[in-house]
């Protein structure tokens, strides 16, 4: 994508005034205040076990189930050794498949493709995105990780290499207030944020705001995605919109490839503290002792097609670790043996 795409999501011009504005899908900022750490630990405890009405009632399930970071190297290069070896930055979101979900089992498996190649930081960073792909059969969702060759008239052949996994945890979608829809996440895999996950900004626990744009409505120039790649909504969620040029991200919409929106970055990091209740099972249900390779075999990606060391330490995967690179390495390997073999 260009450069231009993020003015979508920057400007404070009319392309986001329009209507529901972002800044009205953002929640009230937080009073200034003086409290110390101890009067704060003490508002929110306050909050979880005396208002639990309250958050209830302000706080609505609509999914949850397991989230995927991954990244995927630039082409001509061996192994991504640093984020300016990056070409593009995902998020897989896996919903549960069970009753606790808002759309049951109608909640497709999703790619989204995130700008900037890296998450929004904490206080209202803001980055376009757009659902790549979705489907309810995971593996067609993860060709798109998968590595690409294809021929070229100049160069001859190119090959696009397989996503990296960043990190893997459980996530939430949850509507907050009327006037906006949070995902927020845990961390499982790495245990320890690491180098690769600090430039994604990757932490161990986040949430965002997320707003859908009215494909309907037209993008600034030059921004977006071109009229043939925008979403189709359904005609039941098209209506939602009205003459609005934004809404609160809701399941349906994200079901639906070409689906743009914006991720806020949120005003905290806690998800307890966000939504009561809901954000504490999150926490609860994550599990911190999740190995590499069972995060592997959860998502049904080849460890051998992708390099797992983000998750084992947080680092950076070796050039010797790229996949075509081994590929090589143990065709020349069978080659010699071959050639030895005739040989004697």
């Amino acid at each position: 994508m260009s450069s231009k795409n993020e003015e979508l999501i920057n400007t404070n011009g009319s392309g986001l005034k329009r209507h529901h504005s972002i800044e009205d899908l953002e929640s009230v900022k937080e009073a200034k205040t003086d409290k110390t750490s101890e009067e704060k630990r003490d508002t929110k405890q306050n909050k979880i076990t005396n208002n639990h009405h309250e958050t209830k009632s302000d706080t609505e399930l609509l999914e949850k189930g397991d989230i995927l970071f991954t990244y995927k190297p630039k082409l001509n290069v061996d192994e991504a050794l640093s984020f300016d070896d990056v070409q593009l930055f995902h998020v897989l979101l896996i919903p549960e498949q069970d009753e606790k979900n808002q759309n049951d089992l109608l909640s497709k498996i999703r790619l989204i493709k995130i700008g900037r190649k890296k998450l929004p930081t904490i206080g209202k960073e803001r980055f376009w995105a757009f659902v790549e792909k979705a489907d309810n059969d995971i593996e067609k969702v993860e060709e798109k990780l998968e590595a690409q060759t294809y021929e070229t008239a100049t160069v001859g052949t190119r090959t696009i290499k397989a996503d990296r996994i960043a990190g893997k945890g459980k996530y939430i979608m949850a509507k907050h207030d009327q006037n906006r829809t949070v995902i927020g996440y845990v961390l499982e895999s790495p245990s320890e944020i690491g180098d690769v996950q600090n430039v994604f900004n990757i932490t161990k626990e986040a949430s965002f705001s997320v707003a859908v744009k009215n494909p309907q409505k037209k993008n600034p120039p030059g921004a977006g995605l071109g009229q043939t790649q925008k979403a189709e909504f359904p005609e039941k969620v098209q209506k939602k919109f009205g003459s609005y040029q934004w809404l609160p991200a809701e399941p349906a919409m994200l079901d639906i490839p070409g689906c743009e929106m914006v991720w806020i970055g949120s005003s905290t990091d806690d998800l307890e503290e966000l939504l009561g209740e809901l954000g504490r099972e999150i926490e609860e249900e994550a599990d911190p002792e999740i190995t590499a390779t069972e995060v592997m075999k959860d998502v049904q990606l080849d460890e051998k097609e992708h390099p797992i060391q983000p998750l084992i330490d947080g680092q950076w995967p070796k050039e010797e670790d790229a996949p075509e690179k081994k590929e090589h390495k143990e065709e020349n390997e069978n080659k010699n043996i071959k050639d030895k073999k005739t040989e004697e």
